[in-house]
C-alpha cells in the first residue's frame, strides 16, 4: 500500500508542478522601432571602452571607483542578501531535523513519627528527533524558489548597471575637470594680456596718444576678465569634490589629476538595433527578471490556495540511565493534511495582489526599454547636432580673429575708437573659451552614448561564485589596485 501511496504522490508531483507555471509573455514588453533614427556602422562597442581615452590617469580612476564607490558597494550587499534569501527559499523545499535532550534530577525527604525521616532520590534522561517535510504537491515552493533566484539574477544586474553608471559618471567628471582647467589657463592667459594692454594704453595716455576713455575701457575689460575666474576655480573644485565620492572617499587629498588637456574623442560606437538593448543593457535586463520573478510569485499564490500534505516524523528515548537512553524509545510518523476551508477571500485576494504586481513589474520593463532607447537616440542625436555647433563655433572663431586683426589695424592707424577693437577682442576671448567647453560636451556625450548601448564588460565584477550558479559560465573577475573586485565585495 505505501509503495503505491509514494507513486501516487510522486505523480501528482509532477503533475501539479505543471499547472501553476507563469504565463507566457511576448519577447518584448512594447513595441520597438526597427532602427534608431540616426544609424551608425561603426565598430561593436568594446568591452572597456574608456581605456580608449589612452589615459593610464583615468583607467586608475574607473578602477578605484569600481572597487570603493558607494552604489558599487551597496549593490554588492544587496547581491549577497538576495543570494542568502535565494538559499533561504531553496532550504523549504528541503526536510528540517530538529534535536533536543533533557536531564531531570528530584530529591524527596519525608518525615516519619517512629523512624524519623527517609530519603528518595531519582533522575531521568531523555532526547529526541523531529523531523517535518512538506510534499510540494503544487510547485508552491518550488516556484518561491524560482522567484528568489530570479531576484537574485536582478541583484547582479543591478550591480552591472551601478559598474555601468559609475564608469561613466567617473570619465565625464575626470572630462568636465579637465575641460574647466583648460579654460582657467585660457583665461588666464587673456587676464595676462588684458593686463599688458592696460599698461600699454596708460603709456600711449601719457604720449597723448589716447584718450582717458580708451584707458577706462581696457580697465574694464580687465575687470570683466578677472571677474569670470572665480567661478569657473569655483566649478573645477567642486567636480573635484563630486570625483572623490564617486570614487569612494571623503575629500579630494587622496588623488591628483595630472593631464593637462581635454583628451581625442573616442571612436563612434555601433549602436545596432533597439532590439539589442534588452540584452545589452543590465538595467533592461535587470526589469525583465523582476517581471519573471513577479510571474513566479503569481504561481506560489495559486499554488497556496490548495491543500498540502506534511510528513511529520518524532524519535524520542528516555531512561533512567544515561547508558540505557537508547534501549528506550519511541517513534511516531504521520501525515497530515491541511487546506483552506474559510479565509474570507484572503488567498484570492493574494493571488489578485501578485498579479497587479506583475502588471506594475511589466509597466516598469516597458518603461525601461523606453527610456533607453530614448537615451540612446538622445546620444545620437546630440552627436549631430553638437558637431555641427562645434564647426560653427570653429567658423565663428575664426571670422571672430579675423575682424579682431582688422580692428587693430584700423585702430593703431587712427581709423577707428579703441571700443570696436576692445569689443573684436572680447568677442575672440569669450569664443576660445567656449570652443574649450563645447568640445568637453561632444565628449562626455560621447561616453553617453557608450553607456546608454550597455555592454558585457560588466560580468566580470561579479565573480566565478555567482556566474557559475546563475547562468553556468564563469569569467575572470576585473583587476583593480591588486585586488579583485569580487574580493572586495
Amino acid at each position: 500500500m505505501m509503495k503505491w501511496i509514494c507513486i501516487t504522490l510522486s505523480g501528482l508531483t509532477v503533475t501539479a508542478c505543471a499547472m501553476f507555471t507563469p504565463q507566457d509573455r511576448p519577447n518584448t514588453p512594447i513595441s520597438l522601432p526597427s532602427a534608431y533614427s540616426l544609424y551608425t556602422d561603426s565598430d561593436p562597442v568594446p568591452d572597456r571602452w574608456w581605456e580608449a581615452f589612452g589615459s593610464d590617469e583615468l583607467n586608475q580612476l574607473v578602477g578605484t571607483a569600481l572597487a570603493g564607490n558607494f552604489d558599487v558597494r551597496t549593490a554588492w550587499a544587496r547581491l549577497k542578501q538576495a543570494d542568502a534569501v535565494a538559499r533561504q527559499a531553496g532550504a523549504d523545499r528541503m526536510p528540517t531535523l530538529d534535536a533536543n535532550a533533557g536531564a531531570e534530577k528530584s530529591w524527596q525527604q519525608t518525615k516519619t513519627d517512629a523512624a524519623g525521616t527517609s530519603h528518595s532520590n531519582s533522575r531521568s534522561f531523555s532526547a529526541g528527533l523531529t523531523a517535518a517535510y512538506e510534499l510540494d504537491l503544487w510547485g508552491r515552493l518550488a516556484a518561491l524558489h524560482q522567484s528568489e533566484r530570479l531576484e537574485l539574477k536582478a541583484s547582479a544586474e543591478d550591480l552591472a548597471a551601478a559598474a555601468v553608471t559609475v564608469s561613466a559618471e567617473v570619465t565625464t567628471a575626470w572630462i568636465e575637470i579637465l575641460s574647466l582647467h583648460r579654460q582657467i589657463a585660457i583665461l588666464k592667459d587673456q587676464i595676462d594680456i588684458n593686463q599688458r594692454m592696460l599698461k600699454l594704453q596708460e603709456l600711449r595716455f601719457i604720449n597723448g596718444q589716447a584718450d582717458a576713455l580708451d584707458v577706462a575701457q581696457q580697465r574694464e575689460a580687465l575687470a570683466d576678465a578677472k571677474a569670470k575666474l572665480p567661478p569657473l576655480q569655483l566649478a573645477e573644485q567642486q567636480q573635484q569634490n563630486a570625483l572623490a565620492v564617486l570614487l569612494g572617499q571623503a575629500g579630494i587629498g587622496e588623488f591628483a589629476l595630472t593631464q593637462e588637456t581635454l583628451p581625442s574623442l573616442i571612436p563612434l560606437p555601433a549602436t545596432g538595433l533597439p532590439a539589442d538593448l534588452l540584452a545589452a543593457r543590465p538595467d533592461v535586463r535587470a526589469a525583465g527578471l523582476r517581471l519573471k520573478k513577479a510571474d513566479w510569485q503569481v504561481s506560489a499564490a495559486r499554488a497556496d490556495r490548495l491543500p498540502s500534505i506534511t510528513l511529520p516524523a518524532d524519535a524520542a528515548f528516555s531512561s533512567d540511565a544515561l547508558d540505557l537512553l537508547l534501549s528506550n524509545w519511541v517513534s511516531t510518523l504521520a501525515a497530515s493534511l491541511t487546506g483552506p476551508v474559510f479565509d474570507a477571500g484572503y488567498r484570492s485576494a493574494e493571488v489578485d495582489r501578485t498579479r497587479a504586481v506583475a502588471d506594475e513589474y511589466l509597466t516598469a520593463y516597458a518603461q525601461t526599454v523606453a527610456e533607453a532607447i530614448q537615451e540612446v537616440e538622445d546620444s545620437l542625436a546630440t552627436e549631430t547636432r553638437q558637431g555641427e555647433y562645434i564647426t560653427l563655433l570653429e567658423e565663428q572663431l575664426k571670422a571672430s580673429r579675423l575682424t579682431f586683426k582688422d580692428a587693430h589695424l584700423q585702430y593703431m592707424n587712427g581709423q577707428d575708437n579703441y571700443l570696436d577693437y576692445l569689443t573684436a577682442w572680447t568677442s575672440v576671448q569669450t569664443l576660445e573659451r567656449q570652443l574649450v567647453d563645447e568640445q568637453a560636451t561632444l565628449i562626455k556625450n560621447r561616453v553617453t552614448l557608450y553607456r546608454a548601448l550597455g555592454g558585457d564588460w560588466t560580468g566580470a565584477l561579479i565573480g566565478g561564485r555567482f556566474l557559475e550558479k546563475n547562468t553556468g559560465a564563469t569569467k575572470p573577475a576585473a583587476r583593480t589596485g591588486g585586488r579583485t573586485v569580487s574580493e572586495l565585495g
